[in-house]
């Protein structure tokens, strides 16, 4: 009987994993081009060029798509997949082991699936309250997918790959709110890390494919179900369940700025309280009623960014928050955010990160509850959307909207990854 990373590995082999529905293909396309553009985006705030100027091309990308908190993620299993499988594939497809678009897109398949199962199999969400990133953990095994499709891997070095990269696995970076903060680049070091252990396994160097039944389902005191690792893996793709940011935000934050936008409107006047109920695990993540000291506070805190939507909605696009956009009205509104635990949204989590938002006004109190917030796989962003987010390389992103599966890798993307690409207005 196979082994749960030889099962899996078999997967990523798969040569049907190469034919797709349609349905799902656009959805990558949507998903590499977000994440490019992210990656570009975060490479030019202070922490993503100190992050580019470490010397590795492939940490420096990771960091900046996940610097930006503006990348994809899925909601189960607590990972942002995008942020280490596109930039893992166009490392690779920089040094041409892709033939085609669709070579390129079948492994960044196989490596979104891979990583969200490996943060779904460690119950990510509940996790994450243990300090352990979900992301961070799943990272290795993640990149090691990518690479040993494009190296053309036979299964069993593919199994032995990602047994090499899932025994580094820890999970353990400082915070990203903290200054000076090197989480993120902890996230590119992992997916470096990932690269390797299929570079390795290709020259016959192999980690056991028996890794988690010798340890009992644990790595580095993570607890590992192989059933839930292996749950439906032909039938149903994790892949689709899949979402993305509208802006720069926690996504535990982004139900809450929802409900008050709708809440709200346009006017604050007489605004006295506004309470956010949310599923504990959210709370703890997004509670932070001091005014933020840095770029990760005001995105991570639901007190300043409900008030900067409220009244300041094109400062939500912007990336560059140092030092945080700041007014009278806006620190004002924020001092009246509280967060609390909403016990009946409890068991809504974490297939969906709902918020409960009361607002009082004059005497009158108003609620909602948003479950499915705009972004959400459920109630997806759509390609103008993506466009709107990183205009400045719109060029390349219509590249990946329109190349042809049995062409090379269009030379715009590739480009971009590379750096090489003066910006043409738009």
């Amino acid at each position: 009987m196979p082994s749960s990373l030889e099962s899996l590995a078999a997967f990523t082999q798969d040569p049907a994993l190469a034919s797709q529905a349609a349905a799902r293909m656009e959805h990558l396309r949507l998903h590499i081009a977000d994440t490019l553009g992210m990656m570009l985006q975060g490479s030019l705030l202070e922490e993503g060029k100190m992050a580019m100027a470490l010397g590795s091309p492939l940490v420096g990308w990771c960091a900046s798509a996940r610097l930006t908190e503006a990348d994809d993620i899925h909601l189960t299993s607590c990972t942002t997949p995008g942020s280490v499988v596109v930039p893992t594939a166009l490392h690779l497809a920089s040094v041409g082991l892709f033939e085609t678009w669709g070579d390129f897109v079948t492994a960044v398949l196989a490596g979104y699936e891979t990583l969200i199962r490996a943060g779904y199999a460690i119950d990510g969400p509940r996790i994450l309250a243990k300090r352990i990133w979900p992301t961070l953990f799943a990272a290795p095994i993640g990149a090691a997918a990518v690479a040993s499709r494009a190296w053309r891997l036979d299964p069993s070095e593919t199994a032995g790959a990602l047994a090499m990269a899932l025994a580094a696995s820890t999970g353990i970076a400082p915070a990203a709110t903290i200054p000076n903060s090197s989480r993120c680049i902890s996230l590119g070091s992992a997916a470096e890390y990932g690269v390797l252990a299929a570079l390795a396994a290709r020259h016959g160097a192999l980690g056991d494919v028996q890794l988690l039944e010798r340890r009992a389902g644990r790595i580095a005191g993570v607890r590992i179900s192989a059933r839930r690792l292996l749950q439906q893996l032909r039938t149903r793709f994790l892949f689709d369940e899949t979402g993305l940011k509208p802006y720069p935000i926690a996504r535990q934050a982004l139900a809450a700025v929802e409900a008050c936008r709708q809440l709200v409107g346009g006017n604050t006047k007489g605004i006295s309280a506004i309470t956010v109920g949310v599923p504990s695990a959210q709370g703890r993540v997004i509670d932070q009623p001091g005014w933020p000291s840095n770029r990760m506070q005001s995105i991570a805190g639901v007190q300043y960014q409900i008030a900067l939507a409220l009244l300041s909605p094109e400062q939500l696009m912007k990336f560059d928050r140092t030092p945080p956009f700041e007014t009278k009205a806006i620190r004002s509104l924020a001092a009246t955010v509280r967060v609390r635990a909403a016990a009946q949204l409890e068991d809504r989590y974490p297939e969906t990160w709902p918020a409960h938002v009361v607002v009082v006004r004059s005497g009158e109190r108003k609620s909602t509850l948003v479950s499915i917030p705009r972004g959400d796989a459920r109630n997806p962003l759509r390609w103008e959307d993506i466009l709107l987010k990183s205009a400045p390389y719109r060029l390349a992103l219509e590249a990946i909207r329109t190349a042809d599966s049995q062409e090379p890798i269009p030379s715009l993307v590739l480009n971009a990854y590379r750096r090489r690409f003066a910006w043409p207005k738009t």
